[in-house]
């Protein structure tokens, strides 16, 4: 703190400054972006001849009229947390994963096949077993494109976007084959048998639908929290999303890191599919998922890849998701209007964010300029 003989206190010094002000618009950004949002979204409303004071009124009630309603908000908001908290990670290193979609898949896949079996396990053992597929089968998915980007310099971008299309292929061909549920019924819908009971998630808080997934999450964003801001390998991490040119001329295995990190980030988007199906779904069906990976990208740019950050996010987009359903079936706002409002706040969200996380992209663009130095 620095002295100020004129006034007779002492004033925050530069440094103290910024970093308040840095934490001023890690919080007024991403609000300013949803009220800006959901005023865009409101003129959209009257178009339809809908009074969007009511409309915004049944979302509120959606979100907050009950307990039931509360728990299914962060139901709702536990697998865009786990996803998020994967891709906040990845993100720090300056790697851009867009493949949370086809890894969500992959790990809900392979979660789901050993969640339908039944070995005779006790519920703990048997959904262990079920998450740790899970992170394998996404990890794995993860660990191609964290290579060829490590390795040969291959963009990131393009090889998980192409990877996300033939993970969901791959699980329509089982949903519609190997795994299919009854497949010799001629109305047999594309899905896997129901889960074992000894493999499904058990609910924390009755008579709402909020299942142990969400205490996962809550856990895994303190285990990532630490290991990203109070161990070495997350200050690695974090170096090499800086400068990857200086933290490898620091003797930092930059290959490796950003291989490991890419395979926790597919693992924790694997893991987040595997809980959608053990805790809500208990079954694994064609398309299930609707952008859950997309969304989760808006979700770490809001929370700046911040754990914490990333909680309160998963949450708002929980809320916003329950609240438009009921703002549609109460208040008769049009299904496409509801979707629209969506893509409306995650675009705000996202040009926010971005304002903000400057380093990345600074990374991504000199990376070319520092490999030819």
């Amino acid at each position: 703190m620095e002295k100020d003989p004129s006034v007779g206190f002492s004033s925050p010094s530069p440094a103290a400054r910024a970093r308040w002000l840095s934490y001023l618009q890690i919080g007024l950004l991403p609000f300013g972006a949803v009220v800006a949002a959901l005023i865009v979204g409101a003129f959209l409303i009257a178009l339809t001849g809908t009074d969007p004071f009511f409309a915004y009124q049944k979302m509120w009630e959606g979100i907050a009229r009950s307990n039931y309603q509360v728990g299914l908000v962060l139901v709702k908001a536990t697998p865009l947390m786990i996803i998020g908290l994967g891709l906040g990670f990845v993100f720090n290193t300056g790697v851009f994963n867009i493949g949370a979609e086809g890894q969500l898949y992959m790990g809900a896949l392979l979660g789901t096949a050993i969640g339908i079996q039944d070995w005779g396990l006790p519920a703990w053992l048997h959904i262990s077993f079920s998450l740790l597929g899970g992170f394998v089968g996404g990890g794995l998915w993860g660990l191609l494109p964290g290579y060829l980007k490590a390795r040969h310099n291959i963009n990131e971008v393009i090889t998980t976007i192409l990877l996300n299309y033939i993970a969901i292929y791959i699980v329509s061909y089982f949903t519609h084959g190997p795994l299919r549920d009854n497949p010799f019924a001629e109305a047999a819908l594309p899905q896997t048998p129901e889960v074992q009971a000894s493999s499904q998630l058990p609910l924390i808080w009755p008579p709402t639908r909020l299942h142990a997934g969400f205490l996962l999450g809550l856990v895994l964003a303190v285990i990532l929290y630490l290991v990203t801001y109070h161990m070495a390998f997350g200050y690695k991490a974090r170096a090499v999303g800086s400068s990857p040119a200086a933290a490898h001329y620091a003797g930092m295995n930059t290959t490796f890191i950003m291989v490991i990190v890419m395979v926790v980030s597919g693992g924790l988007a694997g893991v987040a599919g595997t809980v959608e199906v053990l805790g809500v779904q208990h079954r694994l069906r064609d398309m299930f998922s609707p952008g859950l990976g997309y969304s989760a990208i808006a979700i770490a740019l809001m929370g700046n890849n911040h754990p914490l950050g990333i909680i309160f996010a998963s949450v708002l987009f929980g809320a916003l998701q329950v609240g438009a359903n009921n703002m549609q079936a109460l208040a008769g706002v049009p299904v496409t209007i509801v979707d629209v409002l969506q893509a409306i706040v995650i675009f705000f969200v996202a040009v926010s964010a971005m304002v903000r996380w400057r380093t990345p992209l600074r990374t991504l663009f000199s990376r070319k300029r520092e490999g030819s130095g």
